[in-house]
């Protein structure tokens, strides 16, 4: 994952809610397996398993973020354990053969959480993060981004 990638990433993060909050981590995990995909195109096993375990990561994350309480929260997690297990399979035999499989997979679970996020109106989770504020001025190529709100107290506001 790039630099500027990871930034785009962190800004959904600091204004999603609960649901978006969801939909930034579907949309890493989908890019770490396209990263996987890259790297074993070119023979760069390091890379490739280094994005498989990033790819592995955000579905624990998925895994541990499940609320039992919803039947859903079952199936969501037998998914994610069957997924988890081809990742690392993959990892050890160094072979690409599910990757296309999972990203199918996680794109699916990532549109219907989208649909989901549309209709939900709750706040988003952290307060008090800093504001980007971006078309105020041009540069010669691109958008000029503005930042606010240079406070030491920014984050989750308890």
């Amino acid at each position: 994952m790039t630099k500027e990638m990871k930034q785009i990433f962190t800004r959904r993060i600091t204004q999603a809610n609960r649901t978006q909050l969801v939909v930034v981590v579907y949309d890493m995990l989908l890019t770490y397996l396209d990263d996987a995909k890259k790297a074993y195109s070119v023979d760069n096993m390091y890379e490739f398993v280094s994005d498989i375990e990033h790819a592995r990561n955000c579905i624990a994350e998925l895994r541990s973020s499940l609320n039992f309480e919803f039947e859903l929260s079952k199936t969501l997690f037998s998914i994610y354990s069957f997924a988890d297990r081809k990742l690392a399979s993959d990892i050890y035999s160094f072979d690409a053969e599910n990757l296309d499989a999972i990203s199918k997979l996680f794109e699916k679970l990532r549109d219907a959480y989208h649909k989901v996020s549309k209709e939900d109106t709750s706040e988003p989770l952290m307060a008090n993060v800093q504001g980007v504020y971006a078309g105020l001025t041009y540069g010669k190529t691109d958008i000029n981004e503005s930042f606010g709100n240079y406070g030491n107290k920014r984050g989750y506001y308890i």
